[in-house]
């Protein structure tokens, strides 16, 4: 109930008119009749003697108004919360995607950085037998992107190929390989110094023993390798292979003859090494050659591959 409202009922419950309540409280009837229909409402000093006059304390003739204030104010106020509620929840939902596409781009941004350099990387070589004549390319390469670093000195792929248009050692092997084969010829491939998949070396059944061993090596490439007489023994431990300590210091001397092997041809060579190592003790080992391929051009560091045989001794 409003204060006029109210104003009005003690009014007639006390049985004055408007002019008898308005000459107790010293103000004319117009003004009482303001006051009823909510037109005006009395000042703090009216409310006093309206009170005293109608029997009734302040905040009981204020009560409804001022719990209609509070309630409006209450709801207001819930409103106003569950405006600042859907605002800081939406804003909560912005910063925890911003931070999450930040996140991803940054993982992004990491990947394509690391995919175009991350330090490490391969050298690969294919090898072709065309038209009679052997020709090859070695590529070193950034490992994960495939980028080319340096690329070998053979010039046959080259220039028929214009392989400078390509930014992708795999793409250049491909496209080597794929002209070798359509031209009747054959490729290989061959995996950073590791030449194990095209040349094959074993030991002769009954030759091995703590100071010797007699090595098969067998060609099983298309076109001719060459092999000298150094080589090297490795042992494996914990850390992996590691290069067996010769008496010599890393001065021992090889006789000058070099082997060449045709495609497809095996040859077999004694090693002793007892000036070399002495007995080897019981372990696991492997003995290293170096393979040269033969060419009409001339052999740098890329054309020199290693191959190995595993032994044990008991």
């Amino acid at each position: 109930m409003k204060l006029g409202d109210k104003i009005l009922e003690l009014r007639k419950k006390k049985g004055l008119s408007q002019e008898q309540l308005g000459e107790k409280l010293d103000v004319t009837r117009q003004t009482i009749s303001n006051w009823e229909l909510n037109e005006t409402q009395p000042n703090p000093e009216q409310l006093k003697q309206l009170s005293k006059e109608l029997n009734i304390s302040i905040d009981e003739l204020l009560d409804n108004d001022v719990k209609s204030v509070v309630v409006e104010k209450v709801s207001n106020t819930e409103k106003l919360a569950g405006l600042i509620y859907k605002l800081l929840k939406g804003l909560l939902i912005f910063v925890v995607a911003f931070f999450a596409l930040t996140a991803i781009l940054a993982f992004l941004f990491i990947g394509i950085r690391k995919s175009k350099s991350d330090g490490r990387t391969i050298t690969e070589s294919i090898h072709c037998h065309l038209y009679g004549e052997e020709h090859g390319l070695t590529i070193k390469y950034e490992e994960t992107s495939g980028i080319p670093i340096e690329i070998g000195s053979d010039s046959y792929f080259i220039d028929i190929l214009d392989l400078g248009k390509y930014d992708n050692a795999h793409q250049i092997f491909n496209v080597i390989n794929d002209y070798v084969k359509k031209n009747g010829g054959t490729c290989t491939m061959l995996d950073g110094d590791n030449i194990n998949d095209g040349v094959e070396m074993t030991i002769k059944k009954g030759t091995l023993s703590k100071t010797k061993a007699t090595i098969l090596i067998k060609n099983t490439l298309e076109y001719e390798i060459t092999t000298g007489e150094p080589f090297y023994i490795e042992k494996y431990n914990i850390n992996g292979w590691e290069k067996v300590e010769d008496i010599c210091n890393g001065s021992c001397i090889f006789t000058l003859p070099a082997y060449n092997i045709k495609p497809f041809e095996t040859r077999e060579i004694t090693h002793n090494w007892e000036n070399i190592y002495g007995e080897l003790p019981k372990g696991t080992y492997r003995l290293v050659k170096e393979i040269f391929f033969d060419s009409d051009r001339p052999i740098t560091e890329e054309d020199i591959y290693k191959v190995w045989v595993e032994f044990e001794i008991e």
